[in-house]
């Protein structure tokens, strides 16, 4: 017998015959699950539960619902226990309620329990209670956008000097290098780049990921060239649409919020020859600006595209097109350099659609 399960069946002898308090019941269930005991653990965390002074205990309980361990799986007593644990005084187990109430009603444990405003509500109050990871939960059960703004008076004429295009928006754009697992290392199948929309969240193109492989980038906020563990950013991919070469990224391990860009023009606003600045990672230079003009506006197989002369090579796939005024209108998916400076971007209409769909 390992020194666990001895402990537990010597505490189980003390403890027999004896009406437990709630700290006793709740020592007993720690003990038992310790020991590998869920039926036990479940038991006596259901004992200490009824004491309002124990919400871990009925947190605990709630989990084992949650996850059928130690009882059946039920998880519409989860929420009840939950929600016994949410509204009682103590801040710490009640924001862990909040947290696990609105992973539930966000639909993470079966469509039927699936209610966003609730799940919105809960994380709401999760965060109002101090945890910052909440703030990114209440963000990403939001779809993301892209904000329409038309053009200003002012500048309409000359637009932003290309220094301030590239000092307002260039931090939003970042290069993407898809990994993927070679024996015992990681191997490089792809370079290009990501435009970060929210404070969580990327567009970039499909094709850069349609043969598999992690996404990874390296957000630098020092002068210094050493790579911190922290500037590494891992990326999760959310959604695909490869009829538009679309892909939503997700970072999977947030450090910190991400330098982000979402005002864009629609297409029907972009007139053939203005002036348009790309920002991407040609060959892998990270944060490259370029400029050209708007060649043409087309459509093939119903999406529609800007053709342009802003230079877009390797690695400047899912790269960042600006017009003058620093608004998005278009994501770089390819150039055709061999018949010419034939290079062409997503319209940010069709960006907004796929988001939204």
């Amino acid at each position: 017998m390992d020194r666990i399960s001895l402990l537990f069946a010597l505490f189980s002898l003390l403890l027999a015959g004896c009406g437990l308090s709630g700290g006793a019941e709740y020592q007993a269930g720690y003990a038992a699950r310790l020991a590998g005991d869920d039926d036990r653990a479940f038991e006596h965390y259901l004992g200490a539960a009824k004491s309002d002074d124990y919400p871990e205990a009925r947190y605990e309980v709630a989990a084992m619902y949650l996850e059928g361990r130690g009882t059946r799986q039920d998880t519409g007593q989860a929420i009840s226990w939950l929600t016994r644990v949410a509204d009682a005084d103590d801040p710490q187990w009640s924001l862990q309620a909040h947290r696990q109430l609105g992973i539930i009603y966000r639909g993470d444990h079966g469509e039927g329990y699936r209610d966003r405003r609730k799940a919105a509500e809960h994380f709401r109050l999760c965060a109002g209670l101090g945890d910052a990871g909440c703030d990114r939960l209440l963000t990403l059960l939001t779809p993301p956008s892209l904000r329409v703004v038309a053009a200003s008076s002012e500048s309409a004429a000359s637009g932003l000097p290309a220094v301030n295009i590239y000092a307002r928006h260039a931090s939003s754009v970042y290069k993407i290098v898809v990994y993927e697992q070679l024996g015992a290392g990681l191997e490089p199948i792809s370079v290009g780049s990501a435009i970060a929309i929210d404070p969580y969240r990327a567009i970039t193109s499909y094709h850069l990921l349609q043969a598999g492989g992690v996404p990874v980038s390296i957000d630098r906020r020092t002068d210094t060239d050493a790579v911190r563990e922290s500037d590494v950013q891992v990326w999760q991919v959310t959604r695909v649409d490869p009829r538009r070469d679309l892909a939503l990224l997700t970072l999977a391990e947030p450090v910190r919020e991400l330098n982000f860009t979402n005002t864009m023009s629609p297409f029907d606003r972009v007139r053939v020859g203005e002036k348009v600045f790309a920002i991407g990672a040609p060959a892998g230079l990270d944060k490259t600006l370029t400029e050209g003009i708007v060649s043409a506006l087309r459509t093939e197989n119903g999406v529609r595209l800007i053709q342009t002369t802003a230079p877009i090579t390797y690695g400047s796939s899912g790269g960042a097109l600006f017009d003058t005024e620093g608004r998005l209108i278009g994501m770089t998916i390819k150039g055709v350099q061999a018949w010419g400076n034939f290079n062409f971007a997503l319209s940010m209409d069709e960006v907004q659609a796929f988001l939204a769909e």
